[in-house]
C-alpha cells in the first residue's frame, strides 16, 4: 500500500514532466501590475502557513490542516500547483467519478478533483506571477477541505 507521503513524493518527482503542459512564454503582466510571486516569497508564505515544510526552488511538500500536500511550480511556463492525494484511482466506483465531475462543474471553487499515475488528488493549478498571499492560502483550505470531504 503506497503512503500519502509515497504519492508526494513521486508526484513530486514527476513534477516537471507534469507541469511542462501549457503555454512556452509566460504570461504578460500589465504595467500596473503588482510584484510578480516569486519563489522565495512563495516560501516565506508556507513557512508561515503550512507544517513539515520540506523542499526548495519550488518543489515543496507539507502538511496543511492535516493534510499531506506539494507544492510544485515551473517557471519557464509561469504556473503552479497544489496537489493533495486523495487514494488510489482504481478504487473508485462509477457513482465517485460522476460526483467528482458534477463537483468539478458545482460545488469545487478553485480546486479540483483530478487523476494522474492512477491516484485520484485535489489540484489546484494558477500561474505563478499573480499570484497573492491570499489565493495561495485560499487554495490550501480549499484543498484541504476536498481532500476531507471526499
Amino acid at each position: 500500500m503506497m503512503t500519502n507521503q509515497m504519492m508526494i513524493g513521486l508526484l513530486v518527482l514527476s513534477g516537471i514532466r507534469v507541469l511542462s503542459a501549457g503555454p512556452a512564454h509566460p504570461q504578460e503582466r500589465p504595467s500596473h501590475a503588482p510584484p510578480a510571486m516569486t519563489l522565495a516569497n512563495l516560501q516565506g508564505i508556507l513557512k508561515e502557513t503550512v507544517e513539515n515544510l520540506k523542499g526548495e526552488s519550488g518543489q515543496w511538500r507539507f502538511t496543511y490542516a492535516g493534510v499531506e500536500m506539494a507544492l510544485l511550480t515551473s517557471l519557464p511556463h509561469d504556473r503552479m500547483r497544489i496537489v493533495a492525494p486523495i487514494g488510489p484511482e482504481v478504487q473508485l466506483t462509477d457513482q465517485q467519478r460522476k460526483r467528482m465531475l458534477e463537483a468539478n462543474f458545482h460545488s469545487a471553487l478553485d480546486v479540483r478533483y483530478a487523476t494522474s499515475n492512477g491516484r485520484v488528488y485535489a489540484a489546484y493549478i494558477h500561474p505563478l506571477s499573480p499570484l497573492h498571499r491570499e489565493e495561495i492560502q485560499s487554495a490550501l483550505r480549499q484543498a484541504a477541505e476536498l481532500v476531507k470531504t471526499f
